[in-house]
């Protein structure tokens, strides 16, 4: 779900290569690909959505405005997935991999050594932030292996890399500027394509808790 996206194109890749049917769902065909099957329409409308997920067994979530939008309602709608988590019980979906965020515990001091333990933020940084916790918060309510029904949610720092349509574009055309005022790391930083395998990751386990950040074994993001 939201698969025609940056992220998505970088997860449907690694599955193919491994095997797997992908079909992606979206508003909108993002990219070609003839091995990948795309369903098209509203992702807060489960006749739309239910198709899609018909026999899949894993399904990730990785829809979403972008952080900027000061859309609220299209935040609230796309971002709070009650309706997904009840289409994807009904389609018979096993695994339901969220994309959340970082920020859903950021309130304005680093955090250093942080665990998936740490409290939500109690004042979110912005709206779509506030959106982040509403899906978490269901997905771990969801979680239920006795009905074989596993969900989980992952925190990237930051998504961007090859291909990345919106930060790299962003910060290559302010140093073409001469705007640049701060250099990351040495200047000769690597892309490391993590954030996608971290999801495929968080698919395969172990699902020993309902939050993937960092140091469980199997789950990981950049």
């Amino acid at each position: 779900m939201g698969g025609s996206g940056f992220l998505g194109q970088h997860m449907a890749e690694p599955l193919l290569a491994r095997g797997y049917t992908v079909s992606v769902f979206d508003i909108r065909q993002g990219f070609e690909n003839p091995r990948v099957q795309f369903f098209l329409g509203d992702l807060c409308n489960q006749e739309d959505l239910y198709p899609a997920l018909k026999g899949v067994g894993t399904g990730f979530h990785c829809a979403s405005p972008p952080p900027s939008s000061n859309n609220k309602e299209l935040l609230y709608r796309v971002n709070f997935i009650g309706k997904v988590i009840e289409t994807c019980k009904k389609a018979g979906v096993q695994k339901l991999i969220l994309t959340s965020s970082a920020s859903v515990i950021f309130e304005g001091s680093d955090i250093k050594n942080g665990t998936e333990d740490l409290p939500y933020a109690t004042k979110p940084i912005d709206y779509y932030t506030e959106t982040k916790i509403l899906p978490e918060r269901a997905v771990v309510d969801a979680s239920d292996p006795e009905r074989n029904f596993l969900a989980t949610a992952i925190r990237p720092h930051g998504i961007f890399g090859l291909g990345d349509p919106q930060l790299v574009p962003i910060l290559t055309e302010a140093a073409e500027k001469g705007q640049m005022k701060f250099m990351i790391g040495n200047g000769k930083n690597q892309q490391y394509d993590d954030n996608g395998r971290s999801h495929l990751r968080g698919e395969g386990g172990p699902w020993t808790h309902p939050v993937c950040r960092a140091p469980l074994p199997g789950c990981s993001t950049g």
